[in-house]
């Protein structure tokens, strides 16, 4: 009976664990986000990328995405700092059952702008992720099928998010304490949507924060000297 019991309650904990396993996860620190009725047929926006860091080792991101209603599926256009350049490239997680993938890699600078887009295509129920430089034209693209949610249907991607992600010293994060999305433009079944954004945290960390600063227009900060 103590064997069954205890197996019960292992059994309970990871059930817990699996229930509990989605986006907003552990690790980011500030996030805007949005959501609206119907499903997400466009998105795109640009950011200049931060300076440097002082110091190097650390793995870090700004990034925004889409998210399916669960908050299980995340496809998004990344751009970490990884250890001691920056990159872009396009990722896609999935919660359950777990796959990640990550695109083809490119090494950009820190004050170039970079662009991504995500567009759904309707013909075979998919979205087309596509990330690039403006400054040396580099690019890459790449399509996501939609998993189907356990009725058998494509799953409804309805929630943006603008995030920063990864949790290090506050002096390992890029000294002008700043990164902005803009040009940002959504789309729901193909109309262009004003959303209503709310801001918050995950990791309370060097003060990161999000902030509207207006309908398209999003600002993370955070203190590097803190």
């Amino acid at each position: 009976m103590k064997q069954q019991t205890l197996l019960l309650v292992v059994c309970a904990a990871i059930i817990c664990r699996i229930a509990y396993a989605q986006d907003p996860a552990e690790g980011w620190l500030a996030y805007a986000t949005a959501n609206y009725t119907g499903h997400i047929t466009y998105m795109e926006a640009k950011w200049k990328v931060p300076d440097d860091p002082k110091r190097k080792g650390a793995f870090f991101s700004p990034w925004f995405g889409i998210e399916a209603s669960d908050n299980l599926n995340l496809i998004q256009p990344v751009n970490p700092w990884s250890g001691d350049e920056w990159q872009i490239y396009n990722e896609y997680f999935q919660w359950e059952p777990e796959h990640n993938f990550n695109s083809e890699m490119h090494t950009v600078k820190a004050g170039d702008i970079v662009f991504g887009s995500v567009t759904y295509v309707a013909s075979n129920n998919s979205y087309t992720i596509y990330h690039s430089d403006l400054n040396d034209g580099w690019s890459v693209q790449n399509s996501i099928p939609i998993q189907k949610a356990e009725n058998g249907q494509p799953k409804t991607y309805n929630i943006v998010y603008f995030v920063f992600e990864k949790e290090y010293k506050c002096d390992y994060y890029p000294p002008n304490n700043e990164v902005t999305f803009f040009d940002i433009k959504v789309e729901y079944d193909g109309q262009e949507v004003d959303l209503q954004y709310t801001t918050s945290y995950v990791d309370n960390d060097c003060n990161c924060r999000a902030h509207v600063l207006n309908s398209t227009s999003i600002q993370i900060t955070w203190d590097s000297t803190l």
